[in-house]
């Protein structure tokens, strides 16, 4: 951990790390399917859709790193490559980079060979934007969260790791910083753990993020930081 994490009681930190098998594991997320990562009472796993950002992602990764919490990313294609900068400090500073297609397109609504395509093409772009960083890993999440039977089985070929969430903070609603942080904690309060979903491109969720992490840590809550297994040689070449 960086020094300002060591033996630092003021931080929220980063509990633990878990290492997931996507093969073993290929879907999570109660909202949708009947599990969720192995977590306990109390444990979250920060996640992050559609950035990068050039207005915000910088925002969010500042805020991670004054409490010392590792997130996941799922990145867009298209926003990787247009701020590579911002995918590589991920990286550095230790988060997981998983996928979102290449341009947030409705999967459901494309040909499957379409859909493949933007899967494939967000992988790579990922990869590119890394460019020997970090390795992508096979954890991908679905623009609105939908799929449908052929794409279920495409990623299950590719040995993807199809990622739902727990927790919505509904941060594209047009409101404000606290009603993110008061969606999250409500959530919470039903199911107790699991996954969050955030989005780092969101102004209201760059603003939210310093005192959410803090609350987390007042209220008991523990992060926890997800990586694969191995990734898979896909991920890895962007194929």
């Amino acid at each position: 951990m960086a020094e300002p994490c060591v033996e630092n009681p003021h931080v929220l930190g980063t509990e633990r790390t878990i290492a997931v098998e996507p093969w073993t594991l290929p879907r999570v997320g109660t909202f949708q399917f009947a599990q969720t990562l192995p977590l306990g009472d109390r444990e979250v796993v920060l996640t992050f859709d559609d950035g990068p950002s050039p207005e915000t992602t910088g925002k969010v990764l500042d805020a991670l790193a004054a409490e010392c919490v590792k997130a996941n990313f799922f990145l867009v294609g298209a926003h990787a490559a247009q701020t590579p900068a911002l995918v590589r400090r991920e990286a550095r500073e230790g988060h997981t980079i998983g996928t979102h297609t290449q341009t947030h397109a409705d999967l459901a609504k494309l040909k499957p060979e379409d859909a493949e395509a933007e899967i494939s093409n967000g992988i790579a772009a990922a990869a590119a934007a890394l460019d020997g960083e970090a390795g992508v890993a096979p954890f991908f999440r679905a623009p609105y969260l939908v799929t449908s039977p052929a794409i279920d089985a495409y990623l299950r070929a590719q040995k993807l790791m199809l990622w739902s969430i727990d927790v919505d903070s509904e941060d594209w609603r047009n409101d404000s910083a606290e009603n993110v942080r008061t969606r999250i904690f409500a959530g919470l309060e039903r199911v107790r753990k699991g996954i969050i979903l955030m989005h780092d491109v969101q102004p209201r969720t760059a603003q939210a993020l310093p005192a959410l992490l803090k609350e987390l840590k007042q209220g008991g809550y523990k992060v926890v930081h997800t990586i694969p297994a191995q990734l898979t040689a896909g991920a890895l070449s962007g194929q």
